[in-house]
């Protein structure tokens, strides 16, 4: 059978969603996930806070979670601050299980290690020269071209096992205590339990280069400054965009979902919170009403992408690189658990947002940011 009601490309976090979301919403449709890959997930870890999760997508996300606590940390130079707003981690070897799981209880398809060459609107054209016919197709592939116009998150981890506890209980989401260079560089760990975590090299870089190299040595410095031994179990390392600039308008095809459709928080990075909502979006509807679904999310979150985007331009373009991490410390200074969650969410109000920018960073000149060619107002937001 080459006839599907959904054909969905590629097996990163955006598709498990949606097979999860479609087995709660749809589990006598005909579906199938394609991946070039010879397992689900790939190589990563993502991470997100519990109001990232609308109360009737629990039940879907729970199994996916390998570990979760009570808040998290900040550090910076001239201080520190536990935010009392609960954080989960998801590992692609879960996701991997899970979704494997759900594909299997369905009776649904799940081609592995089978690039997909060509996609359309319809259909799927295979390396092996199979096509695959869709009522619904989603290219959920991630980025595949350099995007203009943006700052990037880039970032090189070790897991590892170690001899003895881990100093801290809570995951360090920031710890930038450490030297500022190439633009806002701090260390995200997590403590996935007492003797295993992850530890990340990350920077918020005007360049995309990553040096696996130095993230490594430093790496291994701040691991060597808590722990005495360890033992390397996985490396992990990615280039996410963080753009200032809209994307072009999708061209005619299939539906563009996860980063390669623009559904992520534009200044922070996370995919969890919008790949979870497109899931639920497309998921609800008939295949045929998917891409009216995808449309009205990408409607009512328009001015919240305008606002991050709003705020990327200003870190980038306005804030010397070196002076970036007094952005983040005023912020999480000044913003109460809240609106730090909406935020992350992506749920974020007018109100919200007033708050997040009154108090200019650091040798910001606003009047002109505001004026930069091309600017379209970020107000007003609606709840």
């Amino acid at each position: 059978m080459n006839h599907y009601d959904y054909v969905l490309v590629g097996g990163g976090l955006q598709s498990g969603l949606i097979a999860l979301a479609l087995r709660e919403n749809q589990p006598r449709a005909r579906v199938v996930v394609v991946e070039a890959a010879d397992r689900l997930g790939g190589n990563h870890t993502w991470s997100f806070h519990a109001a990232d999760v609308p109360p009737a997508a629990a039940a879907l996300v729970e199994p996916l979670v390998v570990a979760a606590w009570p808040g998290y940390e900040v550090r910076f130079r001239d201080r520190s601050r536990v935010v009392p707003s609960q954080y989960a981690t998801i590992a692609s070897e879960q996701f991997d299980r899970v979704v494997r799981e759900a594909v299997g209880d369905c009776g649904w398809d799940l081609r592995l290690r089978t690039p997909a060459v060509e996609v359309g609107a319809d259909r799927v054209t295979l390396a092996t020269g199979e096509q695959l016919h869709g009522r619904c197709v989603i290219d959920a592939r991630g980025p595949r071209t350099v995007q203009e116009g943006c700052g990037y998150q880039k970032f090189f981890g070790l897991e590892v096992e170690i001899d003895e506890s881990w100093p801290d209980r809570l995951p360090v989401v920031m710890d930038a205590t450490v030297p500022q260079d190439d633009g806002f560089h701090f260390v995200y760990a997590l403590p996935l339990t007492p003797t295993r975590v992850l530890v990340e090299d990350t920077y918020f870089s005007d360049t995309p280069i990553l040096d696996p190299e130095t993230s490594r040595n430093r790496v291994e410095g701040y691991l060597g400054e808590r722990v005495g031994r360890w033992r390397v179990v996985r490396e992990e390392s990615g280039v996410l965009p963080m753009p200032w600039r809209a994307s072009p308008p999708p061209t005619p095809g299939a539906l563009l979902g996860g980063y390669a459709g623009g559904w992520f928080h534009p200044a922070t990075g996370y995919s969890f919170p919008v790949a979870l909502r497109f899931a639920l979006a497309v998921a609800s509807v008939s295949p045929e009403d998917a891409p009216r679904a995808a449309e009205a999310l990408a409607r009512r979150l328009s001015p919240r992408w305008r606002f991050g985007r709003f705020l990327n331009h200003l870190l980038f373009r306005f804030v010397p690189p070196e002076a970036r991490w007094q952005v983040f410390a005023r912020l999480y200074r000044t913003l109460p658990p809240g609106i730090l969650e909406r935020f992350y969410a992506l749920e974020f109000s007018t109100a919200d947002a007033v708050r997040i920018i009154v108090g200019r960073p650091p040798r910001i000149d606003l009047v002109r940011a505001l004026r930069r060619p091309g600017h379209k107002p970020w107000l007003p937001l609606s709840r």
